[in-house]
């Protein structure tokens, strides 16, 4: 099966220039709370955006693969008219077009492995009830819709980051200049050394970046490990005591799972309550109809 889903996750990655940001800059970090334009980006960002580490021989290590990437997405979108309440289904997930008011332009969206109502929604709200104060990290925010119909669920506490500037530019013109407004923070960042205090966040929730991670060391597995293990080490930096970090994976579930027990072996920070087994929640919503993975750990 693991070939399978890792030749999914590239025509996903290549057909809906998905979102999986996870590199740091060199740049100051955004401001919080920017207003939706190209002006979130420090204007020498462009070229500062060398890693502070060795990027990965692997496109989806490459800073310039995903915003190639997002760019290509919205240059698209510029020659469509296309109606916002038109669906098209891709694999397991859902690609939309949406047109904000603000500058009438047009933003592709998709929802890596699993959409929001009905799907991720019944499992996270049950840990992490919607309309309070819990403060959210969400790496690799990019244009992953699910994210924008989770702040619209009543998430509105959410800090979210993106490997590519474009990648935080998609995002912008997905949530709109009234959203963002009201969002903790977005900014352009690294998974492996987040830009942010300890004991920062009450939840993480993380579609496919971690997956995406580890697949950026391609071949070199060495360096796959490394650096995922860094990206958890870092969230048990962040999230609070009795937080929790929810992980929708699928095409490294084994990596994931690893990755969060050599840390827990190291600091003794986590404790698992999803394995990823069948589950079914008070309302009867089970596991199984989400075509990905459910991995979540309390900070302990």
């Amino acid at each position: 099966m693991m070939p399978i889903i890792f030749v999914t996750i590239l025509i996903f990655a290549t057909v809906a220039t998905c979102c999986h940001g996870w590199i740091v800059t060199t740049n100051p970090p955004l401001k919080s709370r920017m207003p939706p334009s190209s002006s979130n980006i420090h204007p020498n960002s462009q070229h500062l955006l060398a890693s502070l580490f060795e990027e990965p021989d692997n496109e989806f290590g490459r800073m310039t693969y995903w915003d190639q990437s997002y760019r290509e997405s919205l240059a698209e979108n510029k020659d469509k008219d296309e109606d916002n309440s038109e669906h098209k289904n891709v694999g397991t997930a859902t690609t939309t077009t949406t047109s904000e008011d603000d500058d009438n332009a047009e933003t592709e969206t998709f929802s890596w492995y699993c959409g929001w109502e009905n799907e991720l929604e019944p499992f996270f709200t049950e840990l992490v009830p919607p309309n309070s104060n819990s403060t959210i990290l969400i790496p690799g925010i990019g244009n992953d819709a699910c994210i924008r119909d989770m702040f619209d669920a009543g998430y509105v506490h959410l800090s979210a980051f993106d490997y590519a500037p474009e990648g935080v530019e998609c995002a912008n013109r997905m949530f709109g200049p009234e959203r963002v407004e009201l969002m903790d923070d977005l900014r352009v960042a690294d998974a492996r050394s987040l830009p942010y205090g300890d004991v920062s966040f009450d939840a993480v929730l993380e579609k496919g970046t971690l997956d995406s991670i580890y697949l950026s060391g391609g071949k070199d597995k060495v360096l796959s490990k490394k650096h995922l293990g860094m990206a958890v080490s870092e969230l048990a930096r962040v999230v609070k005591e009795g937080g929790v970090v929810f992980s929708v994976t699928a095409a490294c579930v084994d990596a994931v799972q690893l990755a969060f027990d050599e840390c827990n072996e190291l600091k003794g920070c986590w404790r698992q309550i999803r394995d990823g087994g069948l589950y079914m929640t008070d309302d009867g919503y089970t596991s199984n109809n989400v075509d990905a993975t459910m991995l979540v750990w309390e900070r302990i």
